[in-house]
């Protein structure tokens, strides 16, 4: 079943429950109204603005700056190029904190980025010194394990800087970010980061995209207690669906929680450039798939928009299989 014939019956089924009041896709609204869910695997409706900031944290080694992509609604027409610098767009819009992968940058994962900001997110996806590509890669176990220490702090002190822009005149992002709805998330060592993280009582949600080193998760993923998604590639070679499901099943019972499996993905199909993909999900396709997953994740979830919940428990097959909780 494609999209079209996913997005109906999904659509039929979200109505049950939500016949009182909803918005159109990609409000900011919690309350539901009568209208259909959009497609979440489409551009949503905002244009799409970037910035750079570079937040400093203080270690025990000395400072560390963390260089920052924001990307975030705008009132330009949807689906033209980003703006650098745009205004952001009027209102308060939850705040995704994306994490990026071993010997990774930022910018890898702006199919996702981009797209979600169109939904009226605003994402910061902070670097990880020491751990970019521009540091090592591949990265040896000396820098993983050094990266390992710092990232959780990372992310929680960018969702500082980020929330501390209101009490800034100058930064007029500060005005537009809702501090009540925070989701941290991440790609391989960024989703190893987003379980880590995730139980430290600042994010309302938690998002892992082929998690890396599962295994030495399990014990971590028993104190979460967001909602969580989970998704992985069926071919993935670096991070085995095993070890991913073995995180997932770790995770409390009590836990609302969503395992999305693409039977033909790869550890790449989730960053721009998707080496090793095939015909059978090419990348046009897997970042399609992530992007609607993890966005009606989002909107069910983190905004309380429950028109979209229905899709966390529909498969697409053969491209994506959904194990919720």
């Amino acid at each position: 079943m494609r999209f079209r014939t996913w997005l109906a019956v999904v659509s039929l089924l979200a109505l049950l429950p939500a016949a009182a009041s909803c918005s159109g896709g990609g409000s900011r609204a919690t309350t539901p109204t009568a209208s259909p869910p959009g497609d979440p695997m489409a551009a949503g409706r905002y244009g799409v603005g970037t910035a750079t900031m570079t937040f400093t944290r203080q270690t025990a080694a000395g400072p560390r700056a963390l260089k920052t992509l924001i990307q975030y609604p705008t009132d330009a027409a949807p689906g033209t190029s980003p703006q650098d610098g745009a205004a952001p767009a009027v209102g308060r819009f939850p705040i995704v904190i994306l994490s990026h992968g071993s010997g990774g940058e930022p910018q890898f994962h702006q199919y996702l980025t981009r797209h979600l900001a169109s939904w009226g997110f605003i994402i910061a996806a902070p670097e990880h010194p020491g751990n970019t590509l521009a540091d090592c890669f591949p990265c040896d176990t000396k820098s993983v394990l050094a990266s390992a220490k710092l990232r959780p702090d990372d992310v929680t002190f960018v969702l500082d800087q980020m929330l501390a822009l209101k009490d800034d005149p100058s930064q007029p992002l500060g005005g537009a970010v809702d501090g009540e709805k925070t989701a941290i998330a991440g790609h391989s060592f960024g989703g190893w980061t987003a379980i880590f993280a995730a139980p430290t009582g600042r994010f309302s949600v938690a998002i892992a995209l082929a998690p890396g080193a599962p295994e030495t998760l399990l014990v971590r993923a028993t104190t979460v207690r967001i909602p969580t998604l989970v998704m992985a590639g069926g071919r993935d070679e670096i991070v085995p669906i095993g070890g991913v499901r073995k995180l997932y099943e770790a995770l409390p019972a009590d836990t609302a929680k969503t395992l999305v499996t693409l039977p033909e993905g790869h550890h790449l199909s989730f960053v721009d450039g998707c080496l090793g993909c095939t015909d059978a999900l090419d990348a046009a396709r897997g970042h399609a798939l992530v992007n609607g997953y993890v966005t009606v994740f989002l909107e069910s979830e983190l905004v309380g928009d429950k028109r979209y919940t229905a899709y966390l428990s529909a498969s697409q097959p053969p491209d994506a299989v959904v194990e919720p909780h």
